[in-house]
């Protein structure tokens, strides 16, 4: 089974310091646990069972067994000498978690969860220890629900056409909204939203402008990914509906259209000439934003991270670096910060994740105030001042609090973030195809210095800050197809 950690391990890697720490290392070695060896679908609202066993078999009663969820701090089921120990178990699990007490005089340490939740997504850790040993592995588990068929409505006349509202709830994870006219062919949206109820269920909605030159029925289609399932409705709308659609709407439209593509192509010529070696930030975030230089802070690195000499460059080390212990720099998380401090404006850098094991790379980049605690255990959310997004085993996630898991065909390894400190927002785009990846909404900042935030756990990676002119490639309207949004 695979591990997140470049030691083979599922636990933070301690610093080199003697000998003891290679006879520990030999003591690890005498308990093994695995895994189901793939990943576990379900249902919102079924029963789930976690599988977990010792190898080669042997009696667990006597051990301790930990289930933990998404990191290590956080308890899901907790097992020692006999009992079912719940003084640390998240309270989302009271009552719906059950170890199979049947199966452990045979080595098994299944964990039944009940009566499954949107919030039951994600990474689960199996750990097992008695007083000499220790042993760990991964369980993942994604949970899905299919949502109501969408609801059609119209919303009036606009921009020389009719305007076609969608709406759909009941989705987990975030779905997709697509458009299609009666040929299959796919219509842009002019808008997309959506939000997420208590249960953490989604509701999408979309809109569409129509003219008389679309034929035959309109269909609005939302699809979970994660399940390859989808929901259609269909609209048919009549001809006399467009004739109230004023022509010269149309034209005025597309006056104003040819401008702003003039006005946009002549920014970015300028922009292209007098590069001085940074990459344009998109220009889907208009007016144009201009991206920034960021380094990274060698104050801040975590001992276990290596910086370029120019700090455009961070990848992990096996061993610590020689470094001042200052206030300044993380002790737990492997992170390190950017030197430039943002208080007003708008601002935009480019992460590139580069590396032969992006498979099996944990990372995430983003912003954190200032203030962020550097030494001990914290969680990666708005809540400690973190705003980012995380790849862990090719699943990307937002870190809101609890987490919400992306449905992307892939995980982007070129990324803008960003930073809009008038606003309030966070946003993350692919900068291979301009579409927004996530973006945290009503942020509150407290009036603090925000900084750029990376972090890397796994070797042979290497997140990298952008430094070249616009390829003609590079996409101008990145904010084509939102994958994620939140509130704060």
């Amino acid at each position: 089974m695979w591990s997140p950690y470049a030691d083979g391990h599922c636990t933070p890697p301690l610093p080199p310091s003697s000998g003891l720490i290679l006879a520990l290392c030999l003591v690890l070695t005498q308990l093994r646990v695995e895994g189901p060896g793939h990943l576990l679908t379900a249902t919102m609202g079924q029963d789930v069972v976690l599988p977990c066993r010792l190898s080669p078999q042997r009696d667990a009663r006597s051990l301790e067994v930990r289930w933990t969820w998404d990191d290590f701090s956080k308890t899901v089921h907790h097992y020692r000498d006999g009992e079912d120990l719940y003084e640390e178990q998240m309270g989302a699990y009271v009552g719906r978690t059950e170890l199979a007490r049947d199966g452990l005089s045979a080595g098994s340490l299944d964990l039944r969860i009940m009566g499954l939740r949107p919030s039951d997504d994600g990474l689960y850790f199996c750990t097992v220890e008695d007083a000499d040993a220790y042993a760990e592995t991964i369980v993942e588990l994604e949970v899905s629900a299919t949502g109501a068929d969408p609801h059609l409505s119209l919303g009036g006349y606009e921009a020389g056409g009719v305007r076609v509202l969608c709406r759909s709830a009941g989705w987990y994870p975030l779905p997709q909204l697509l458009w299609r006219d009666a040929r299959g062919q796919h219509l842009p949206s002019v808008s997309q939203t959506h939000s997420q109820d208590q249960e953490g269920l989604f509701e999408i909605e979309g809109a569409v402008i129509v003219t008389g030159s679309v034929e035959g029925p309109l269909s609005c289609v939302v699809r979970n990914n994660r399940l390859q399932q989808e929901r259609e409705s269909s609209l048919h709308i009549a001809a006399p509906f467009f004739h109230n659609a004023h022509p010269w709407k149309v034209a005025l439209a597309l006056v104003l259209v040819l401008l702003a593509v003039s006005i946009g192509l002549g920014v970015y010529l300028f922009r292209k000439q007098a590069c001085p070696g940074l990459s344009s930030a998109p220009d889907g975030l208009a007016p144009s934003v201009p991206a920034v230089k960021v380094t990274l802070d060698p104050d801040t690195a975590h001992p276990g991270l290596l910086l370029s000499k120019d700090n455009s460059s961070v990848r992990r080390e096996s061993e610590w670096q020689q470094v001042p212990d200052t206030l300044e720099r993380f002790r737990y998380w492997w992170c390190v910060l950017g030197c430039e401090e943002f208080r007003e404006g708008r601002h935009c850098w480019l992460v590139e994740v580069e590396g032969e094991s992006l498979k099996y790379s944990w990372w995430a980049v983003g912003v954190a105030r200032a203030s962020v605690k550097r030494n001990g255990y914290f969680n990666r959310s708005p809540d400690e001042g973190i705003w980012a997004v995380e790849s862990c085993y090719e699943h990307l996630k937002s870190l809101t609090s609890p987490p919400t898991y992306l449905s992307l065909s892939a995980v982007p390894t070129r990324i803008w973030v960003c930073l809009d400190c008038t606003q309030g927002q966070v946003s993350f785009i692919n900068a291979d195809n301009g579409v927004e990846i996530f973006t945290f909404t009503a942020v509150s900042f407290n009036g603090e210095s925000i900084q750029p935030w990376f972090l890397l756990w796994t070797q042979g990676i290497q997140l990298s800050l952008g430094t070249s002119c616009p390829s003609p490639d590079t996409p101008q309207t990145p904010l084509l197809a939102p994958a994620g949004a939140a509130q704060e």
